[in-house]
């Protein structure tokens, strides 16, 4: 998929689906002998088979037009000269096959898929394949193939080729499409159709069947195995290496998935997060292994050892300390037999994806790991991200808050940060919100009036930053807004509103009130708080990172 790709959705623009249940479409009108006339002639031949129409439509957010839908017969994913096929669809996605049963038997009928092969190429080549969401964009950067489920017409798309890829597994077509939709977690009805759901925006996600298609629909593009867990096995395989920063055998972090034995019959599995490190030779204390909060249903959590429940299948549901939520998909890469060093030297050449040494010199790190190699079940494994919900999070608990001698309430926030005091030479008096339009530009505001206890108006400026984005000066005074105070989930936060657009920024800033809570502050503050904003943009995302084998072998490697 691309980075962020264009964003894939699938739709059945107003189409009726139409499926044909396999049964009917095997059913032939034979005429049968007459009770013998007198004059001895030969029985009339029977009428020739009539030609069998199937139909639906093609789509990937909206109806899909130049696709051309075939029987796959000998199910190669390919429309092979010979096997029934349509004519290219158009703009509203429908599609109208043709089979002459005398010359396809039944039998191959039931057990064949339609497909509708996505085709890249230039808008302007009558084969490219375009979405109607989209027609100025080409749909697809790389082939890949949507289909029915075997013996069956109606709607083709990506959760089609969901349940279409579990029943190949072996599963049977109820299961498939229960166990499909529990993944993705959608009612099953929607996989045939849910072109009721919002139209995709990519300035406001919205978690629903329409999204779920998508991300599938990226997943097969990316050439991800699309999987319909049967839910029937145990698993406890190993965890994967979630992060390494290795300066030395005294300095290092560690963050890695570990997998808990998943029981036959369930629909998640869980891992938990682990993270470990030396500093200076002593353990890293949990305070700086651990330095986000979320704000979860149950208040401000540090999310220790916290617990990630996925669900089985692929793409699969995450949700990471019982608030944050996505949907993804893995795309593995063996790496059995190669040089660990070169692996890692590989892996930086992407910072977009990396998570290994990322920004830190690798110097120590290849040393320590030599000319050792990966064992057999060695992968890299890159996982493509969508989040599904912006919750508010405290990126670090030791550094983003305020002195408690100038507040522990943002009502005395407030009272401390006057417009009438700001510095516009140093930018003193006034609270930072993150970057703005460059990342030499910092967004910061004071209040200027109260109207209530929760509402009131500010001044936004804008300055200018040094090269290490650490200091604001120059500000000048930009736009007036405003902000509102409200409750979530037990806690007071503050929004902020009138500024421009902080288009170099993906996310929000807040403050938010934390009441002294065991494992998060003594006492009472006022943190800097972020939220991600609701944009595919902000919330699209991969990492790569190496399997349980491939993490067991290095960290042995290096003494760890």
């Amino acid at each position: 998929m691309r980075t962020p790709p264009t964003p894939l959705s699938l739709a059945l623009s107003g189409t009726a689906l139409r499926p044909l249940a396999a049964s009917s479409a095997f059913l032939l009108a034979l005429a049968g002998c007459g009770g013998g006339g007198s004059s001895g002639d030969a029985p009339a031949p029977p009428p020739a088979p009539t030609p069998i129409t199937l139909t639906g439509t093609v789509a990937v957010d909206q109806a899909i037009q130049n696709a051309v839908v075939c029987m796959d017969l000998n199910a190669n994913n390919l429309c092979d000269t010979g096997e029934p096929a349509s004519a290219k669809t158009g703009a509203n996605g429908a599609y109208s096959l043709t089979y002459d049963p005398a010359a396809v038997a039944a039998a191959q009928v039931a057990a064949a898929s339609l497909i509708a092969p996505m085709v890249p190429g230039a808008l302007t080549d009558a084969n490219t394949t375009l979405d109607a969401a989209e027609p100025g964009v080409v749909l697809a950067e790389k082939a890949y193939v949507l289909k029915q489920v075997p013996g069956k017409s109606g709607q083709i798309n990506p959760l089609t080729t969901l349940v279409a890829a579990g029943i190949q597994a072996g599963l049977a077509e109820n299961t498939a499409r229960t166990n499909a939709a529990a993944q993705l977690a959608i009612a099953e009805a929607k996989i045939d159709n849910y072109q009721d759901d919002p139209v995709f925006n990519e300035t406001n996600l919205v978690d629903n069947a329409r999204l779920m298609a998508l991300v599938t629909a990226g997943a097969l593009e990316a050439g991800a195995i699309l999987v319909v867990s049967p839910l029937a096995a145990a698993d406890a395989s190993p965890g994967n290496l979630t992060t390494l920063n290795y300066a030395g055998a005294t300095d290092y972090f560690v963050r890695s998935a570990s997998n808990l034995a998943v029981a036959a019959g369930a629909t998640s599995a869980d891992s938990q997060d682990f993270r470990t490190g030396l500093t200076a030779g002593q353990p890293t204390a949990v305070n700086l292994l651990y330095q986000q909060a979320y704000l979860t249903p149950t208040g401000w959590t540090r999310c220790t050892d916290s617990i990630s429940t996925s669900t089985r299948g692929v793409p699969s549901r995450d949700t990471f300390c019982n608030v944050s939520k996505s949907v993804g998909f893995p795309v593995f890469a063996d790496i059995a037999g190669q040089s660990m060093a070169d692996v890692v030297t590989a892996m930086q050449a992407d910072t977009r994806t990396n998570t290994i040494n990322n920004g830190i010199s690798t110097t120590n790190l290849l040393a320590a790991l030599g000319t050792a190699t990966f064992r057999a079940g060695s992968t890299t494994r890159v996982r493509t991200n969508v989040s599904l919900n912006q919750p508010i999070f405290i990126s670090n608990l030791n550094s983003d808050y305020r002195p408690q001698a100038e507040a522990t309430t943002l009502v005395q926030l407030i009272a401390a940060k006057p417009a009438s005091g700001v510095n516009l030479a140093t930018a003193a008096g006034s609270l930072s919100l993150g970057l703005s339009t460059s990342d030499q530009l910092n967004l910061r505001v004071a209040f200027t009036g109260t109207t209530d206890d929760k509402t009131g108006t500010v001044q936004f400026y804008e300055c200018k930053l040094n090269a290490a984005g650490t200091e604001a000066s120059n500000c000048q005074a930009t736009d007036t807004g405003n902000y509102a105070i409200e409750t979530v989930h037990g806690a007071r936060v503050m929004r902020f509103a009138g500024h421009a657009p902080t288009t170099y920024s993906n996310q929000i800033s807040l403050y938010a009130e934390v009441k002294g809570t065991a494992g998060i502050t003594n006492g009472d503050w006022v943190f800097r708080a972020r939220q991600a904003k609701p944009t595919f943009t902000a919330s699209f995302g991969s990492n790569k990172r190496l399997n349980g084998t491939a993490w067991t072998e290095m960290k042995k490697q290096l003494g760890l």
